[in-house]
């Protein structure tokens, strides 16, 4: 359910079973190991990981009530980079072809061979004219298909919502409407690192996942989702822990604000994407060449910084105009616009602000745990691992 509340992968990952949580418990920290196959538990009871948070941006809202992952449109610039992508296949194959076949005849057919450029430019539009625009026609409506079957699925999904002030999980199932809430320390999540062997060699994927009990109609919900690497699914876990625990994170504290150097723009702020991701993106091109330094280009020599350049955002032009300037945004704009079904009126009445004094606390469990492993990663330099196992030896 983050980003997209399901798992959305460029490579196939081989399949994998959920784990059994419900009939075979687990602990924070454990590594089990099925085949190719690992997964490391980072809960329940959500203890201080030591691994850095991603950006809140991933989030499509956040405030002093709740935290919501899912219903936002990541991704979907790239989609329409995509379908600029095909067009471009399209009008090779209809229109371009034949004019680029009576060049290549003009440089190399022999001396002697009368040739007629725009003879050979008409007999290209005449070669298969149904043939390639069906073709066309085809790569077009897949590509189109799919873009729009993201949108579809997208506005019948649900966000997952985390309830600081009640420290409390919402899942609301999106074929059945029904809503299930249940206590955040009780939540099961893991991260799992599988292998696939190919032709080529390994390829490694990773997923992060989360676990809801349902005890009234004894199941279990599953929110997956697919990430880089573990430290992005980690880095997710830490993002939403960090939050539940010590509320809204402070704009120093945003993992994307200590990369770039800088505090994050009004554009940069929005957590979804549309036609202000342009802008964004033309920043970041903006910030590579270095044309926002406030010092001089022999300051910048003086102490090892690459002079200025315009040369980054030049090609970033470049390559709008090949995929059709401002239409991959238009695109994720529209599909922002589409949203996500509105929340049942229960999860709306559960996501009101509630008086400081009814707010729900932190197990004595849980607090004796994080301060363990907080203590022997920091101190102790143990890793988050053999950090949780001394959770297993002070119980015994």
């Amino acid at each position: 359910m983050l980003n997209k509340l399901f798992r959305r992968k460029k490579n196939s990952a081989p399949p994998v079973a959920n784990p059994d949580i419900k009939n075979n418990k687990r602990r924070v920290g454990e590594v089990r190991k099925n085949g190719a196959e690992e997964i490391l538990y980072l809960s329940p009871l959500p203890v201080f990981t030591g691994q850095p948070a991603i950006s809140t941006q991933n989030f499509s809202e956040m405030s002093e009530e709740y935290l919501q992952t899912g219903g936002n449109n990541n991704g979907m610039v790239e989609q329409g980079k995509m379908l600029a992508f095909v067009i471009w296949i399209v009008l090779f194959i209809t229109i371009i072809f034949p004019f680029f076949m009576a060049i290549v005849g003009v440089f190399f057919s022999p001396a002697h061979i009368e040739y007629d450029f725009w003879q050979v430019v008409g007999l290209g539009f005449q070669t298969e004219p149904f043939a390639r625009m069906f073709i066309g026609a085809c790569l077009l409506g897949m590509c189109w298909h799919a873009t729009l079957q993201g949108v579809r699925t997208s506005a019948k999904q649900y966000p997952l919502r985390f309830n600081r002030q009640r420290r409390e999980v919402c899942f609301v199932d999106s074929d059945t409407h029904e809503v299930l809430i249940v206590p955040w320390e009780s939540v099961v999540a893991w991260v799992s690192q599988s292998e696939m062997m190919g032709q080529y060699g390994s390829v490694q994927f990773f997923e992060f996942g989360m676990g809801l009990e349902d005890e009234k109609n004894d199941t279990v919900q599953f929110v997956l989702a697919s990430k880089p690497s573990q430290a992005h699914a980690i880095g997710t876990w830490e993002a939403i822990r960090r939050y539940m625990e010590q509320g809204i994170p402070s704009e120093a504290d945003d993992l994307s604000v200590w990369m770039i150097g800088r505090d994050l723009t009004e554009d940069e702020l929005r957590p979804y994407e549309g036609l202000h991701t342009w802008n964004v993106e033309r920043r970041i091109k903006e910030d590579t060449g270095s044309l926002h330094m406030p010092i001089s280009d022999e300051r910048m020599a003086e102490i090892g910084l690459e002079p200025r350049s315009r040369w980054p955002l030049r090609w970033w032009y470049v390559r709008r105009v090949l995929t059709f300037w401002k239409m991959p945004y238009m695109l994720a704009e529209w599909g922002h616009k589409a949203g996500s079904p509105v929340l049942p009126e229960a999860v709306q009445r559960w996501s009101q602000p509630i008086p400081a004094e009814q707010w729900a606390k932190p197990s004595a469990a849980l607090e004796k745990a994080t301060q363990t492993v907080q203590d022997a990663m920091r101190k102790k330099k143990m890793n988050f691992i053999d950090a949780c196992a001394l959770l297993e030896k002070n119980a015994q």
